[in-house]
């Protein structure tokens, strides 16, 4: 076989690839005697028809076929022969062939970069804090009796903040009423009974603030000036007058956590409940301090080397990383169109945030190389074993759909990622 290797860039390449005839010709041999065997030829039984009528008959077929087997074996044994690193799937141009000739083609594809490993081992890392104090504690108590917490009337006092004020509405932009400017939304003009927490950042810009001081029964104007980044769009840079009427007020008051309370949360005792919670900080602490860790390793290697990226790698993850983007925003209720103003910018964020990635793997999968470090059939198991757990699918069944998917490779890869980055922390060194 003849391979013609033209570098385009440091991590590209043409090849082009040459299968001689003899080797074509043993290949379309091997087709044909599979045809042969199941050829349907009037006046023979299947498979008794003759080599040449069956070869006549079926020649267009056999030649596909034989090209959809030489072609990727042909491919392979190149990158074996040349012992290339192939990291993205080549398609195939300029495919060459005629009855009795040889077989040739030109595919272009892309190599992992090859650098020299910087120092990865006992790389200095900040200690992260790891501590759970009794207010980390009290705050999630808080949180899960919200569900629970009485609303009380407030008497003889003015608004103040964290207050809930209970309000009756009407805006205005230059004297017209807001619906006009924005119709689908026809509570952003007026509401009656309006529950408000007066809070910083909830409802509109600085509403609540100046709500601040007036009692029930009183009557205030609010003015509001819609930022430019303002979800709507036609309101943006707009100014609007509110005539709010306050109709109630109300303080949010929580009940003490006791042994009921808590049997009825987590049917347990408050003294179980606040150990639970206690573990589960503290398991939550030192996730977050070992991703720190991580982050602190992941930009001292980056910084470390300089490498060319191969450019299919960077599209594809850059691919990866606009959809996740697009997907996060949509469940925020980020409209397509606002996407669509800000689409070079979550272009080049997304660019910017592939390249990191990519690097960042070439940098663990050859630190893993060099360590040994593997990826075993148990660890893929074991990894099945927790998804289809998760997932409430059978460990067979869920092996299937990911194989299906080409996704095991992925899985894999996850793994080896995973056991480099705690190789990493291991020996690194804490300050």
């Amino acid at each position: 076989m003849n391979i013609a290797i033209e570098e385009i860039s440091t991590c590209r390449r043409r090849l082009s690839i040459e299968v001689p005839a003899a080797e074509v010709e043993a290949e379309s041999n091997k087709v044909l005697d599979e045809f042969q065997k199941f050829a349907s030829i009037k006046g023979f039984r299947p498979g008794k028809a003759p080599r040449k009528m069956v070869a006549s008959k079926h020649r267009k077929d056999i030649e596909s076929e034989m090209k959809r087997t030489l072609v990727p074996q042909a491919f392979r044994d190149a990158v074996r022969e040349k012992n290339l690193s192939i990291v993205n799937t080549p398609s195939v141009e300029d495919l060459k062939y005629d009855v009795g000739s040889s077989l040739s083609f030109i595919t272009t594809v892309d190599l992992a970069p090859e650098f020299d490993l910087p120092r990865y081992k006992g790389l200095k890392v900040e200690k992260a804090d790891t501590e759970v104090k009794d207010e980390d504690i009290d705050e999630v108590i808080s949180n899960v009796l919200e569900q629970r917490a009485d609303y009380r009337d407030i008497e003889g006092r003015s608004i103040q903040q964290e207050d809930f004020a209970i309000i009756t509405y009407t805006g205005t932009i230059d004297g017209k009423p807001i619906s006009e400017l924005v119709p689908e939304v026809p509570n952003m003009e007026k509401q009656e009974k309006f529950w408000l927490w007066i809070k910083e950042d909830v409802f509109l810009p600085k509403f609540g603030e100046q709500l601040i001081g007036a009692s029930v029964g009183d009557t205030v104007s609010v003015h509001i000036d819609f930022p430019a980044d303002f979800p709507q769009e036609r309101l943006q840079g707009k100014q609007a007058v509110y005539e709010v009427k306050i109709d109630g007020l109300k303080e949010k008051v929580l009940p003490e956590l006791t042994d009921e309370i808590a049997q009825e949360i987590a049917q347990m005792d408050q003294e179980e409940l606040l150990q639970v919670v206690r573990g589960n900080l503290e398991r939550q602490k030192k996730d977050a301090a070992k991703n720190e860790h991580a982050k602190q390793i992941f930009e001292q290697l980056k910084n470390s080397v300089s490498f060319e990226l191969p450019e299919s790698s960077v599209q594809a993850e850059t691919q990866s990383v606009i959809q996740n983007i697009i997907r996060e925003n949509q469940q925020r209720g980020i409209s397509e169109d606002v996407l669509e103003e800000n689409k070079k910018d979550i272009l080049s964020n997304a660019e910017i945030s592939a390249k990191d990635h990519v690097k960042m793997n070439f940098i663990l999968n050859s630190i893993a190389k060099e360590e040994n470090i593997e990826v075993s059939n148990d660890e893929i198991g074991a990894e099945l074993q927790m998804m289809s757990q998760q997932y409430q699918i059978p460990p067979d069944k869920l092996f299937r759909q990911l194989e299906e998917n080409g996704a095991i490779l992925r899985l894999q890869d996850d793994i080896l990622r995973r056991k480099t980055v705690d190789f990493l922390l291991q020996s690194a060194e804490i300050a």
